[in-house]
């Protein structure tokens, strides 16, 4: 079953963090600081995700100010990073969206690795000469769609592995005083 015009534009604009190449431009983004080791956190107020990146091997790229996704890239540009939030206005399942992304949406063949919980999922395999990471993040009662992506050298695996484990462990949904407003009024 196709997606209808609306689903499939939420969809398009999702997809387009695992393969797009454009870099957004505009306002600063927002950062804490953590530990000296190069790590630090990125929130997104709109959508209440946080991001713990390694701030020495990722570069925030300019941000649009009105929006997602925000882009952060390896200082030599061959890994990217993206993280997004959308609003699910469709009220489109977590299983019916993994499914429309792996039916309807190129790039999808070479999966090897696809674990899924109750408010997420997982796409990881190949594509070209690159390796991909993507996972989904169900929030605010299904009411938003948290994404973070990266793809990088396949030969440059062993490298970012361990950096993934750590990112995708603290990609977060906002919760509590965390949550957009528009979660914490409605819940």
């Amino acid at each position: 079953m196709k997606l209808s015009l609306k689903r499939g534009q939420l969809l398009a604009a999702v997809c387009a963090l695992v393969v797009s190449t454009a870099v957004a431009a505009g306002a600063t983004p927002r950062h804490a600081q953590v530990p000296e080791d190069g790590w630090i956190t990125y929130k997104s107020d709109d959508f209440g995700y946080s991001l713990y990146y390694p701030s020495t091997f990722f570069e925030p790229q300019a941000i649009a100010a009105t929006g997602e996704p925000k882009t952060f890239l390896s200082p030599d540009g061959k890994a990217k990073l993206v993280v997004s939030g959308v609003d699910n206005q469709e009220g489109i399942s977590l299983a019916r969206y993994r499914s429309a992304l792996l039916d309807e949406f190129g790039g999808y063949d070479a999966l090897d690795y696809s674990p899924r919980g109750k408010s997420w999922f997982v796409l990881s395999g190949y594509r070209g000469e690159s390796i991909y990471y993507q996972k989904v993040l169900f929030s605010c009662g299904d009411r938003i769609i948290n994404i973070f992506s990266i793809t990088f050298p396949t030969a440059d695996r062993a490298f970012y592995e361990g950096l993934i484990e750590v990112m995708e462990d603290n990609f977060r949904t906002g919760r509590g005083t965390d949550a957009p407003a528009r979660c914490r009024s409605q819940s």
